[in-house]
């Protein structure tokens, strides 16, 4: 899906649109185009344009409210943190077939965070089964961990870029990173 990052009128990032409502803006007046993809076109009879990467809304005086520093917990971002592997045997897993495990288990008081949660094959899954791992037992290749932000950033755009790696064009504009490690 090619998609375009919207700016308020200070040039602050707000959303991440579709390229039909980029183009929707720009033809209603409503915003201007800032960037564009080198090889993304739209075309009908009559003409050519590049798809927009980056437009600026003309009539959007909204600040950002909610900040963030942490990614949202979530089965992608879980996946992408452990690289789509099993962090016990290392055999690489599909995000559709990928367990969640928790490390202390939640009959045992664990929690489903980001320091507990790992990503896990179902042979390892069903191996460690509803106890907590001992040393020696079952060896984690890393341990989990809260995949922060290098900076706080609008919690909109965090949740929706994630672990994605934003197109070049708005690198002047996501300002942040994920800082991989603890």
């Amino acid at each position: 899906m090619i998609e375009a990052l919207a700016l308020n009128m200070a040039g602050i990032p707000m959303d991440i649109v579709s390229w039909k409502k980029a183009i929707t803006l720009w033809s209603m007046g409503r915003a201007i185009i800032i960037a564009e993809y080198e090889d993304r076109f739209v075309r009908s009879p009559r003409f050519t344009m590049r798809i927009p990467s980056i437009i600026q809304c003309v009539d959007m005086r909204v600040m950002p409210r909610n900040f963030t520093n942490i990614l949202p917990f979530n089965r992608k971002n879980i996946y992408a943190r452990d690289q789509g592997r099993c962090v016990y045997c290392g055999v690489k897993v599909t995000l559709a077939s990928f367990t969640f495990d928790h490390v202390i288990p939640r009959s045992l008081g664990g929690d489903t965070t980001w320091e507990n949660v790992v990503t896990a094959c179902t042979t390892c899954n069903n191996r460690k089964g509803n106890k907590r791992w001992k040393t020696g037992e079952l060896h984690m290749l890393q341990a989990p961990y809260a995949p922060k932000l290098t900076k706080a950033a609008p919690r909109n755009l965090v949740n929706k870029l994630s672990f994605k790696t934003p197109h070049q064009s708005w690198s002047d504009y996501i300002y942040w990173r994920v800082a991989i490690g603890h």
